[in-house]
């Protein structure tokens, strides 16, 4: 693990040293990073660099991974819903690349996600420190206390969502979503500490979804029941295998 650690870190670092030298001129977050200033107009040190964009790296690459694994399982097992993802990025796109300019149209697509990450939210328990004693309806919550809030449960209860088992884009459906309990979707978390690439996370998994479902068709090979697992994210106890074909012209 150590060993990983310091590759990951040395590669960050040679990234970093690209944008650091003088009149270096990059648009990309690691610009925005290096660029940020405290309230004294202090900017980061090399390490300090290194860990920011570390967290970038691990929270960002690991969580969208496990969230697009679940999409294209899901996709692979209901081709009318690629159908449908299909017709609308030929609607919108045509046969062009498609860009960032085309996300806020690819509605379905992004409900496909937003769908995805409701049924397999990519952290399923926050944990949180209770700072200061309170109540939890009947139940009692000390200052200090560990509290864990599980968006899996919360995503999948029956007082709050129709047939929350069930894989249903259009749950997100403007017309629909008004009736969905404030409070009750929470994949990213909520309030002042809520995840702060979530908007980062939905463009760029409707782009990679836009992309790969317009020319790729995804067939589940993999053996046995699929099951999720909650590790560090919430992932497929085991591997699941999928046959990739190019879609014919």
């Amino acid at each position: 693990m150590l060993t990983a650690c310091t590759s990951i870190r040395n590669h960050l670092g040679e990234l970093l040293d690209t944008h650091l030298v003088e009149g270096a001129d990059f648009d990309d977050i690691a610009a925005a990073v290096v660029a940020a200033r405290d309230e004294c107009g202090q900017g980061f040190s090399r390490d300090e660099l290194i860990d920011q964009l570390g967290v970038l790296f691990l929270a960002g690459h690991e969580t969208s991974a496990s969230a697009l694994t679940w999409v294209f399982y899901l996709l692979a097992i209901r081709p009318e819903l690629v159908q449908r993802i299909r017709t609308e990025v030929k609607a919108v796109v045509g046969d062009g690349p498609i860009g960032l300019e085309h996300v806020k149209r690819l509605s379905f697509v992004r409900n496909v996600f937003r769908e995805t990450v409701r049924l397999y939210p990519p952290i399923t328990f926050l944990p949180r420190v209770a700072l200061e004693s309170t109540r939890l309806g009947d139940y009692p919550v000390k200052r200090g206390a560990l509290v864990i809030v599980s968006p899996w449960v919360m995503h999948r209860h029956t007082q709050y969502w129709r047939d929350p088992h069930r894989f249903d884009p259009d749950r997100f459906s403007p017309e629909r979503e008004v009736g969905i309990q404030a409070g009750t979707y929470l994949p990213f978390g909520l309030g002042p500490r809520v995840c702060s690439g979530a908007a980062f996370a939905t463009v760029e998994a409707t782009l990679v979804i836009a992309r790969l479902i317009r020319d790729f068709n995804f067939e589940v090979v993999s053996r046995g029941a699929v099951r999720p697992a909650a590790r560090l994210t919430t992932r497929p106890a085991h591997q699941i295998v999928c046959r990739v074909t190019r879609v014919k012209e």
